[in-house]
């Protein structure tokens, strides 16, 4: 498991605290008279029992910006908010293991866990541009399942849709919006536009036929018919590599791509090219010597950006916080290990 929590929470640090006990909050408290913004997903009303509690926390510092990330939110049903929840129960209870036609086992990714942290992000953004006007912290509450809800765009359509009522298509999402196989893998594309369906028929199959064929002259209708369609795609594709296939599609402007492997992922081109996979961190101590973690996502361009770590070892950063930050002293910390409260 540490490689991949190392990888999750690279360039952070980690310190130990017991909340549960009354000494424990009061170095909490500490803290937060020093903190920006506190980052919680606890289950709704324990930070409120170890006396720790928004309301709490901004009188001892009113400029705070406190992030909940749940999973039913802060507010709405008992039966809900109070509920443990993890990604797997969030995209169960949104309908996106229905929408992405998952009938058996658990989901691929952990997509609600990872929705969450960056919508967290963007809302931390904000408040902290609005504290920057008003000199006001405030609470945010993020509901994983609203989010789940939000991106499932499928359930929205069938809700406002007639069409999409009516036709019971699986996992089909928009016509011609699938993988097909060539002679060596596989290759996606899809035709969003008009312009683009045009091309496909005319230039790439060599079948202007279709433009004309009334199964297809609308885009509902190619969404009724889309299973036909496919196959005279992949009848297409199966006489092409893949190299070959996408060449033609892109020199018509059709947008497309490889379907590829994990492992080729991790080795992908243009990842390399941006610095996104060039800095290598040890992890022989767990599994392989040394492996890539993911570089800064994104560019600014006045502050570059960089991943100084790998993710931190479980309370490896205690004295730099403690004695560093908040000024305890070295005695001060082995009394708290005595206590048990780091």
């Amino acid at each position: 498991m540490f490689p991949l929590f190392s990888i999750l929470n690279r360039g952070k640090k980690s310190i130990s605290l017991n909340l549960r006990r009354k000494e424990g909050q009061e170095i909490f408290r500490r803290l937060i008279k020093k903190s920006d913004v506190v980052v919680e997903n606890f289950v709704k009303e324990t930070m409120e029992k170890w006396n720790l509690g928004y309301k709490l926390l901004k009188e001892i510092n009113p400029r705070l910006i406190y992030a909940k990330i749940s999973g039913f939110g802060n507010e709405g049903l008992d039966r809900y908010t109070k509920k443990t929840a993890f990604d797997l129960i969030i995209q169960a209870e949104s309908g996106i293991l229905d929408a992405l036609d998952i009938k058996e086992g658990p989901p691929k990714l952990p997509i609600a866990d990872y929705t969450a942290g960056h919508v967290a992000a963007i809302a931390i953004s904000q408040a902290l541009y609005y504290r920057e006007k008003t000199g006001i912290g405030q609470f945010i509450d993020i509901s994983m399942h609203d989010l789940m809800y939000a991106i499932n765009m499928r359930a929205q359509a069938k809700e406002f849709m007639p069409m999409a009522q009516k036709l019971d298509l699986g996992s089909k999402f928009l016509p011609i919006y699938n993988q097909y196989s060539t002679k060596d893998g596989l290759i996606v594309f899809t035709t969003l536009t008009e312009k683009q369906w045009v091309k496909l028929a005319e230039e790439v199959l060599k079948k202007p036929n279709l433009l004309n064929d009334p199964r297809f002259d609308n885009p509902i209708k190619r969404f009724k018919y889309v299973d036909l369609l496919d196959d005279m795609i992949e009848n297409w594709t199966k006489t092409l590599t893949t190299e070959q296939a996408l060449k033609i599609l892109e020199s018509h402007r059709i947008p497309c791509g490889r379907s590829i492997s994990m492992k080729e992922a991790v080795n992908h081109p243009n990842l390399r090219a941006r610095g996104i996979l060039n800095q290598q961190f040890d992890f022989s101590k767990w599994t392989v010597e040394k492996a890539s973690i993911p570089g800064p996502l994104i560019r600014f361009s006045e502050t570059k950006g960089s991943v100084e770590s790998a993710g931190p070892e479980f309370k490896s950063n205690n004295d730099d916080i403690y004695c560093g930050l908040l000024g305890y002293t070295r005695d001060d910390l082995d009394q708290f290990k005595k206590k048990k409260l780091i």
